[in-house]
């Protein structure tokens, strides 16, 4: 597993180089987490600063959740079958951690902070520590740290998709789940 924490230098291209080197198909991004609670928004502002040439689920509009998130992620799936998903969401973990970004090989599971059961998600995932231990802290999360690890981290997948997509005609998508369920 990679870490990486946000005022590290060049932590944007770091983050890049890990990720070039897990990714072996253009990845589609599903970025998690909820608009209504500031330390659980770093995938949906992820996904709204994501003007790539990968396809994106999950943003400010339409977020990925726990409520739709195993609908969601079947459609990934059944959408991009040729693609490596890669999952993007906010983590709890301790004091020193905060502002570390974690990328590693393989899925993620959602919403494990707040005690929820939902399937891992991702062929390759991002985490970003927003605050320490509990999830009820996640409210109390500076949307100033949830917008400068998103930027960061928008920006290494900006790059991998600049290399990842070299040759491939794919149109830019973005795609709103249907949270009807």
């Amino acid at each position: 597993m990679f870490k990486v924490f946000l005022d590290d230098y060049d932590c944007a291209e770091r983050i890049r180089n890990e990720l070039k080197s897990l990714l072996f198909t253009p990845p589609v991004f599903l970025c998690i987490g909820s608009d209504r609670v500031t330390g659980d928004s770093l995938g949906p502002i992820i996904g709204e600063l994501l003007e790539t040439a990968a396809p994106v689920y999950g943003n400010l509009v339409c977020p990925v959740t726990a409520l739709n998130l195993v609908s969601v992620a079947r459609k990934v799936r059944i959408n991009h079958p040729d693609r490596q998903i890669v999952a993007v969401d906010s983590a709890v973990g301790t004091h020193a951690d905060i502002g570390s970004i974690r990328v590693f090989a393989g899925g993620l599971r959602a919403g494990e902070a707040m005690g929820k059961n939902l399937p891992e998600v991702g062929d390759v995932s991002i985490t970003a520590t927003v605050c320490a231990k509990s999830a009820k802290a996640l409210s109390s999360v500076r949307l100033g740290l949830v917008y400068r690890l998103a930027r960061v981290i928008s920006l290494a997948l900006k790059e991998v998709c600049k290399d990842k997509n070299a040759g491939f005609a794919r149109p830019i998508h973005r795609f709103m789940p249907d949270i009807s369920g």
